[in-house]
């Protein structure tokens, strides 16, 4: 049975590679975007039986649980979550919450989801920035979302659900960060382990 995948922000670079990568590859999609236009030329690539278009404005929890919601009802499960953090630079605001405040809101209304599925919420991070107010903020979302993930871990230690941050490696593109998300999804180990001082509560990929 195919499982089912919700992409936020699926109408930026990194949302659309890994939107048409994994939908190729037999999983069910649901795309989050501000508007449903901006996922027409996705929606093309891919079969319609296992596309659901929706409008999401990922910051709004009461926006995104009607998209899971809907989505669990169509493909039966919802499988796996990517919450898509790597922000434009288009204004430190928009970095901040898209970063930020939409990892916090999209793990809070996944939780349910993915319990019953036993699911897997995958974080994609956000690159560091250079020396500017935009820079710094991008900062400042890559070290939160390392944070909000280790509370997550321990939040959600009852919860049979996996967590995994993939961070950029370098001059990472779209098409290889979306590379690297899908073998995550697929259970393949981390090329470049975290070190930590304390043991991690539950896996991280």
């Amino acid at each position: 049975m195919p499982r089912t995948i919700f992409i936020t922000d699926a109408a930026s670079p990194l949302g659309r590679a890994c939107a048409v990568r994994l939908g190729r590859a037999g999983w069910n999609v649901i795309m989050g975007a501000s508007s449903l236009s901006s996922l027409e030329d996705i929606c093309g690539e891919l079969p319609d039986t296992a596309t659901l278009p929706s409008r999401c404005v990922p910051t709004d929890i009461g926006n995104v649980v009607p998209v899971l919601e809907d989505g669990e009802d169509r493909f039966g499960s919802i499988d796996a979550i990517l919450v898509n953090s790597r922000a434009k630079r288009v204004g430190w605001r928009r970095t901040l919450d898209s970063g930020i405040l939409s990892l916090a809101v999209v793990s809070e209304a996944a939780r349910p989801f993915l319990t019953r599925s036993e699911g897997h919420l995958v974080i994609a991070g956000v690159r560091g920035g250079q020396r500017s107010m935009g820079g710094a903020m991008q900062t400042v979302a890559r070290q939160a979302s390392k944070v909000i993930v280790d509370a997550l871990e321990q939040d959600w230690e009852e919860y049979p659900i996996r967590i995994s941050l993939v961070e950029p490696h370098g001059l990472d593109g779209p098409k290889q960060m979306a590379g690297r998300i899908a073998r995550t999804l697929n259970g393949a180990p981390p090329r470049r382990p975290i070190q930590r001082e304390q043991p991690l509560i539950a896996s991280r990929y």
